[in-house]
């Protein structure tokens, strides 16, 4: 009798300590909640210990060890999926269409040449009229001559247009655009006699 009355001073005491502490039956109301959610992902992970209740009661249940059968797979010793497959590569090329080839050096071309300082005035055929006039040209360094009319190009030179005594260049360098002349018998160079 005086355990069961002990019993009961502590249940009592318990209940005044949950009344007293604010949210005390909240807390324990969410650790049930928790220990049974626990207690039942767990017994869904342990299908496989599951044994019937007069067996668990009598003797506890020693984990068992799940042996899975050996799978061999079968594996062709010839490719059995028809025609092999094709693969393609992006080629690249480069289309001049009248323009420098960008991955060569232009230390190694000649597009650069002759320059104007290269180039003397040697003779002008004039006409009347938009293209039908003639003039040749020598370069001093390599003793070379060209015979130009109104669109030609020398280089990185067009020849925009002809007139009597001069021919009008558009040179390209880089990426700007400027003009030039070149005059025939231009006075201000100096000859040998």
């Amino acid at each position: 009798m005086r355990h069961v009355s002990l019993t009961a001073a502590l249940v009592l005491s318990a209940g005044v300590m949950q009344a007293q502490v604010p949210g005390a039956a909240a807390k324990a109301a969410a650790r049930s909640a928790v220990a049974a959610t626990n207690a039942h992902i767990e017994a869904e992970q342990n299908v496989e210990q599951q044994k019937p209740a007069a067996h668990a009661a009598a003797k506890p249940a020693a984990p068992k060890v799940v042996e899975r059968p050996v799978t061999k797979l079968d594996i062709a010793g010839v490719d059995t999926a028809g025609t092999p497959p094709v693969i393609l590569r992006e080629s690249y090329a480069f289309a001049k269409d009248g323009r420098r080839d960008p991955f060569v050096s232009l230390l190694t071309t000649n597009e650069l040449r002759p320059t104007m300082s290269d180039l003397r005035l040697t003779g002008i055929v004039f006409a009347e009229g938009e293209g039908r006039s003639v003039a040749t040209l020598r370069d001093v360094a390599t003793n070379a001559s060209y015979r130009v009319s109104p669109g030609s190009t020398l280089g990185r030179m067009r020849v925009s247009a002809i007139r009597q005594k001069t021919v009008l260049f558009t040179i390209d360098e880089f990426g700007t655009t400027r003009q030039d002349s070149l005059v025939l018998g231009d006075s201000t160079k100096v000859r040998g006699k």
